[in-house]
């Protein structure tokens, strides 16, 4: 009698320690929830990380442009001809979304009066996102 009792009592406490499909559904169901949200963080942040990118790469391409004004003392004619003195080389003129930068020498009016030229960097991230400029207006 006493053994009978204490098999049904242990029956009775391994039916009550297991969890339920339901509540097992419904953790998953917070787990997915927390899990969108957090990865909906992630990709803004990747998203901001790739424009980062995007103005140093121009930053360095500007760059790279006076440095062929300077030594041939005149603008190079397209974005190829300073691959040449970019630490990538080739691959330092494609932007994070595997684009080629754009690039051409622009007239600018200085607060003297005066008018001179520099380079104007710009890439067009998808999606429809506006296009990022260097230097920045």
């Amino acid at each position: 009698m006493l053994l009978t009792q204490v098999r049904s009592a242990r029956r009775r406490a391994t039916r009550r320690a297991a969890f339920t499909l339901l509540e097992v559904l419904i953790v998953v169901a917070i787990l997915v929830i927390l899990a969108s949200s957090a990865s909906i963080a992630l990709f803004k942040y990747l998203e901001d990380a790739k424009v980062g990118r995007a103005k140093n790469d121009m930053r360095v391409i500007e760059q790279a442009y006076k440095k062929h004004y300077t030594e041939k003392l005149s603008w190079p004619s397209n974005i190829q001809e300073v691959a040449s003195q970019l630490e990538q080389g080739q691959q330092g003129l494609l932007d994070p979304w595997g684009n080629m930068y754009n690039a051409q020498v622009v007239e600018v009016q200085m607060p003297d009066g005066t008018s001179s030229q520099r380079p104007l960097i710009t890439c067009q991230p998808p999606g429809g996102k506006p296009q990022i400029t260097w230097p920045e207006k």
